[in-house]
């Protein structure tokens, strides 16, 4: 009954009577949506910025073509009136170049407003006025006598150029007041754009800062809950440690208990019932043979109930163990298993100068109990080996055998803590509440058990290997 209460202990799992918070999937989704929703708005809004960008750069280079035309136009005009001054061939090549720039420049001009069907209409009427104009001029400059003289039908010719320079003006002015009325216009989309560009990137800045904070809320609070459940298994832990070492107290003044009742009571009721049939076989009374045999028979049975009540007793709490201390008791019930199991038990005991503390060599000897019984029970060997050994800081028990080794499933599921079995369990957790711990290992010629426990002080003489003989 102790052993299954030590066992439930051992294995108990207590859950958290709060269970962890379930998050809802609704904000996560809603979030999701609304920075795919910004995302797209964003992008929208910053391809219309870019367009908007575009059209006003491109407002400012038309602008820029008109006024390098009227410029090139002032150029032409006074390179005729030089030339027609002079009559120098420079003042003619001058002429001649700015002529080319003004076809070049209308051709420009109708690339750039290929999109603008009114400036098209404007831009055919300036070509023909600068056609005309250009013509007139080359005309003034050829006619009126040679080149350099200063004739008044020259002068003449140049004045009348005065009309047509001013449609030209009037029409390159009006082209432009278009290209300023597109640029407000331009400029007012571009600002409009701006501003929904600042209002979504803000938007976003503040759906980021929001997924931010409720990110770093989730995680506070699934913090919180790791932590929470960490103390509590630690108490859990802390708990059932101290509900398994009650247990293993109880359990060895139990034991302890029954050892003593078995001792002082059963066994004097035996040897007071074996002195009674002794005297009764050597009194000779009228009994037939068949009567002193059986009589015989029954003080010998009497005698291994009293050798076995004795050994019983001694394993349930041996008083060596009390009297001379572990070293002493581990040999003791190491002949006594070598006897009753018929293995080979060999022994490395270190010769320990000093008693140890009486929960530290208790714990040991019942490792050794279990793992000889393990051994015994599972294991198929055919030799033990136990050694004994004490330093400035520990004291460690091994247990060796050359068996079939320990399951691998037993040995996997102690390794990551779980308990294999009631023995396993009560070891460690033994070992445990002296800050020991216990070490199970397989290999090729078996399994290996090891006790640690530290001790403050454990002085000792090494001594050589002992055998117990089958």
């Amino acid at each position: 009954m102790v052993e299954d209460n030590l066992a439930l202990a051992a294995n108990e799992k207590v859950l958290p009577d709060k269970p962890a918070p379930a998050v809802s999937r609704i904000p996560v989704f809603l979030g999701f949506f609304f920075v795919a929703v910004i995302a797209m708005a964003a992008f929208l809004t910053q391809r219309g910025v870019s367009n908007s960008t575009n059209w006003v750069l491109h407002t400012y280079d038309v602008r820029g073509e008109l006024q390098n035309l009227q410029t090139q136009l002032a150029e032409i005009r006074t390179s005729a009136l030089a030339y027609s001054g002079s009559g120098d061939d420079t003042d003619r090549q001058l002429f001649s170049q700015h002529s080319d720039y003004i076809a070049k420049a209308c051709e420009r001009l109708r690339k750039l407003t290929a999109d603008n069907a009114k400036q098209q209409v404007r831009l055919n009427e300036l070509e023909s006025l600068l056609q005309n104009y250009v013509a007139q001029l080359q005309n003034a400059m050829e006619s009126g006598g040679s080149p350099g003289s200063a004739s008044p039908a020259r002068s003449a010719a140049i004045r009348e150029l005065d009309p047509q320079e001013s449609r030209v003006d009037g029409l390159t002015r009006r082209m432009d007041e278009e290209e300023i009325s597109l640029l407000s216009h331009r400029l007012a989309t571009w600002n409009r754009e701006f501003w929904r560009t600042s209002v979504v990137l803000a938007l976003a800045l503040f759906a980021a800062l929001s997924f931010l904070a409720y990110n770093f809320r989730l995680l506070s609070r699934e913090i919180v809950r790791t932590q929470d459940l960490e103390r509590f298994q630690r108490e859990n832990v802390r708990s059932s440690r101290a509900l398994s070492a009650r247990i293993l107290d109880l359990q060895d003044a139990e034991r302890r208990r029954i050892a003593r009742e078995l001792h002082d009571s059963v066994g004097q009721y035996l040897v007071g019932l074996k002195i009674n049939l002794e005297q009764l076989l050597t009194t000779q009374a009228n009994l037939s043979a068949n009567h002193e045999k059986l009589l015989a028979e029954t003080i010998d049975l009497t005698e291994r109930s009293m050798v076995e009540v004795r050994t019983i007793s001694h394993l349930l709490h041996p008083p060596l163990l009390d009297e001379v201390g572990l070293e002493s008791a581990t040999r003791w019930y190491a002949d006594g298993f070598a006897q009753r199991s018929a293995l080979k038990v060999s022994l490395h005991l270190d010769h320990i100068t000093n008693r140890l503390p009486k929960e530290v060599e208790l714990a040991l000897f019942r490792v050794l109990q279990e793992s000889l019984t393990n051994v015994h029970r599972h294991a198929n060997a055919k030799s033990i080996e136990v050694v004994l050994t004490c330093s400035t800081e520990n004291i460690v028990l091994s247990v060796i055998d050359d068996g079939v080794g320990i399951a691998p499933e037993v040995l996997t599921r102690f390794s990551s803590g779980r308990a294999s079995g009631v023995g396993l369990a009560g070891m460690r957790e033994r070992l445990a509440e002296l800050d020991g711990r216990l070490e199970v290992e397989r290999h090729s010629r078996g399994t290996a058990v090891r006790a640690t426990i530290p001790v403050g002080e454990c002085a000792s003489n090494p001594k050589p290997l002992e055998t117990s003989a089958v």
